[in-house]
């Protein structure tokens, strides 16, 4: 099968659409927005960093005379709420720099002293609008394009991540840092120390590019050294400014060990047999060696996840399959690279997604007996490989998994990649059967405003014999006040790529949006802004162009200056499924038109106060019957050290189905977050579901004794609690316990 060229005239109708819906509101956006900025760029600003004269002390403190002897980056101007005006909060950023680390300190001035400090918790890669934070993103290699960003609340928590294009995130990446902060009458000081190691750098000692960013969360202030457009990022480095003066060691080889011992003891109990009780020593690593600031290789044996969060149940009434995250670090670490395809909302696309290893299709662990992988990136180019080996199970006597990803910037932001799969499975009396998947994809950037990406991919899958295409393209535009957008997402009938992720076939998405950013002159100082807005999901037979199903969505986004956000919206549902749908609780939809209408609304108060609250109702039509829901969210947190919350999400459907049959539905999760420091945290979630009868416990308690460096301890018990509402058999009741240390060596 090849990509369609065309649709029936449904799906033309609403490309066309689409297409109007930009051009219009485009158009519309250079007249309503008196804030929407063209390509020129601020006036370039420039820090000079200094090398440190005397050593320092990584306390959070700054009174190391080296600091002294610096100037800092000051007049940071305010992002939010209101754009180009000087920010209300005083911040000094001074940069020191010795043979082995690059030094940033930061003193963060508030009236209102350390009382005025809002953190939600302690935990690492934190969220970044719930908290005062400051922090550093750096383009190493002055392309203008790609950034790592490190960031410190006032109680020493920290987050990093890598961004490229501005605009694609890896926020799970990890580099060996250390950062400490102090509380002060004044407001709130920070250190962070850098190794260059951890850093991807130019050795011809030419400027960085540079931005800095603070915010003060009790007036939900966002400023930057150097300004930009509010419907961008810190993370666009084409607006940000240099940084001069470092003298960085030549790059040299970087080599990391990152061994780990591991006891596990699990105990199993399947409904009438005995309890089986098993322990398991284990060791294993990686080794991550970077002979140049542009390579990196990672080898692992023995690849481990047992301190990896666990999945969290939902309840899911749509017609597609679940998309659960990847959770596991190893595959986390340079993600990006091997990231092309769609996220969007219940319809994700992956032509590559990294659970397809070690994971089996209901999320219980595969053993990974090791693998490779090899990154290289430049200014222009990355390119990378993976290679993993996985034991066998069932019919499967070990499944052997390969991947080569390539990609080549153009022009100034714009950039062309292929890549390729290969899944080698061994099966039991019949031989190998290995699958294949193709995928090319690219992305541009037309002026500063505007956005275009988009796949395609071919997949041959052995396994289930199944050849076919999937797609995915963008286009979008965001002023200061408007966003504009449609999506293209589909598959075939037979794309089932063997390493990927499709969550239904024989389908077309096409979507267009909008939301409008209204700050008009009347409104109240409480509110910041009102965000109406609305989209359409028209999902459309590829072959044939009729409708399958639709949703249309109209919101009006609500939000106040302290954080809290109302947010009311209406649905216009079209389902015409050509074939009956089963739902949880022997519930049959059949066949046919069956339109809908919904109304809801959701509100969520201030996370960062220490008691909040967000709840989600909405009710109306639902198929041929009808659906009440709620989602209530309450936390508590008395201080950044404790937070308790809990979770409680029930469906009411009401004469649903042929014949008519009625369903509630529960799913219930306390969670329970206590944290001695940043680096010393235990955490308790339980989650309970009525509708496959499962219980879930995960108990954790991690400590960093050393940069990236842990000891884990964790308790899961997995337990099915009476008869299922979907037709599966009972899960096994499983307890265990598992004792974990990893350590991390560099040199």
């Amino acid at each position: 099968m090849i990509l369609p060229i065309s649709v029936a005239r449904s799906g033309q109708c609403i490309l066309a659409a689409g297409a109007w819906l930009f051009a219009t509101t485009s158009a519309a956006a250079s007249l309503l927005s008196q804030t929407a900025r063209d390509s020129t760029r601020p006036p370039p600003r420039t820090y000079r960093a200094a090398r440190a004269t005397g050593p320092i002390t990584v306390d959070g403190r700054l009174d190391d005379t080296a600091w002294r002897a610096v100037p800092p980056a000051s007049d940071f101007t305010m992002i939010e709420p209101l754009q180009d005006r000087p920010s209300a909060f005083r911040t000094e950023v001074r940069i020191l720099f010795d043979a082995e680390y690059l030094y940033v300190g930061i003193t963060a001035f508030d009236s209102a002293g350390r009382n005025g400090v809002r953190v939600e918790d302690l935990r690492r890669k934190f969220d970044f609008f719930q908290n005062d934070l400051a922090g550093i993103t750096l383009d190493p290699l002055l392309d203008r394009r790609n950034s790592t960003s490190f960031q410190i609340t006032p109680y020493g928590a920290q987050r990093e991540l890598q961004v490229f294009d501005g605009d694609y995130f890896n926020r799970e990446w990890e580099g060996v840092w250390r950062a400490r902060a102090q509380r002060t009458d004044s407001g709130w000081t920070g250190e962070l120390r850098i190794p260059w190691q951890t850093l991807r750098y130019r050795a011809d000692g030419k400027p960085w590019g540079m931005n800095l960013i603070r915010i003060a969360r009790r007036n939900n202030e966002q400023s930057a050294w150097v300004p930009y457009p509010r419907n961008f990022t810190v993370y666009r480095m084409d607006y940000a400014g240099t940084l001069d003066g470092l003298e960085p060691p030549p790059p040299r080889t970087n080599l990391q060990l990152r061994p780990y011992t591991l006891g596990t003891v699990t105990r199993t109990r399947a409904t009438g047999t005995p309890a089986v009780t098993r322990i398991d020593p284990s060791l294993g690593g990686e080794v991550i060696w970077r002979p140049t600031t542009r390579l990196q290789v990672d080898g692992t044996v023995r690849t481990d996840f047992a301190q990896a969060d666990v999945d969290r149940q939902v309840v899911n009434l749509r017609r597609f399959s679940v998309f659960f995250p990847e959770r596991r670090q190893f595959f986390l670490e340079n993600a990006n690279v091997f990231d092309l395809g769609s996220d969007y909302r219940f319809f994700p696309l992956r032509p590559f997604f990294s659970r397809t290893i070690g994971l089996d299709p209901s999320g219980l662990p595969i053993p990974v007996q090791g693998g490779l992988r090899s990154v290289w990136r430049s200014a222009g180019a990355s390119v990378g490989g993976l290679l993993l080996r996985q034991e066998g199970r069932d019919s499967i006597r070990g499944s052997t998994f390969g991947v080569v990803r390539g990609s080549r910037n153009f022009g100034a932001a714009n950039r062309l990649g292929a890549m390729w799969t290969t899944r080698v499975d061994e099966r039991v009396g019949q031989g190998a059967a290995t699958s294949h998947t193709l995928a090319v994809d690219g992305f541009a950037r037309f002026g500063p405003l505007v956005n275009a990406e988009w796949t395609i991919s071919a997949a041959n899958n052995a396994l289930t014999d199944r050849r076919g295409v999937g797609w995915h393209g963008f286009i979008g535009r965001q002023t200061d006040q408007l966003y504009t957008g449609i999506i293209v997402t589909g598959a075939s009938r037979d794309y089932d790529p063997a390493m990927g992720f499709v969550a239904r076939r024989d389908v077309m998405l096409i979507s267009p949006g909008f939301t409008w950013d209204w700050r008009p002159s009347w409104k109240p100082a409480a509110i910041r802004t009102f965000k109406p807005g609305g989209y359409f999901d028209l999902f459309v037979g590829p072959r044939d162009g009729q409708i399958q199903e639709g949703l249309g969505v109209l919101y009006s986004d609500i939000s106040w200056v302290n954080g809290t956000v109302l947010f009311p919206y209406v649905e216009f549902n079209l389902q015409r499924p050509t074939a009956p749908v089963e739902f949880p609780g022997a519930i049959t939809i059949p066949a046919g038109r069956q339109d809908y209408r919904r109304a809801g609304v959701n509100l969520s108060s201030d996370r960062s106060a220490r008691f909040s609250t967000s709840v989600d109702v909405s009710t109306g039509g639902f198929f041929n019957g009808r659906q009440d829901r709620a989602d209530l969210n309450v936390r508590f947190a008395p201080r950044p050290h404790v937070s308790l919350q809990a979770n409680y999400e029930v469906n009411r459907l009401m004469r649903l189905g042929a014949p008519a049959r009625s369903l509630t539905t529960h799913l219930i999760g306390p969670e329970v977050r206590l944290a001695y420091n940043p680096r010393v945290q235990f955490t308790t979630f339980y989650q309970y579901s009525s509708v496959d009868r499962r219980a879930v416990l995960n108990s954790r308690f991690s400590w960093e004794f050393a940069p990236l460096s842990y000891l884990y301890v964790v308790y899961n018990d997995r337990r099915a609690q009476g008869e299922r509402l979907v037709n599966t058999p009972l899960l096994p009741t499983t307890n265990e316990l598992l004792v974990k240390l990893v350590y991390l060596w560099q040199r």
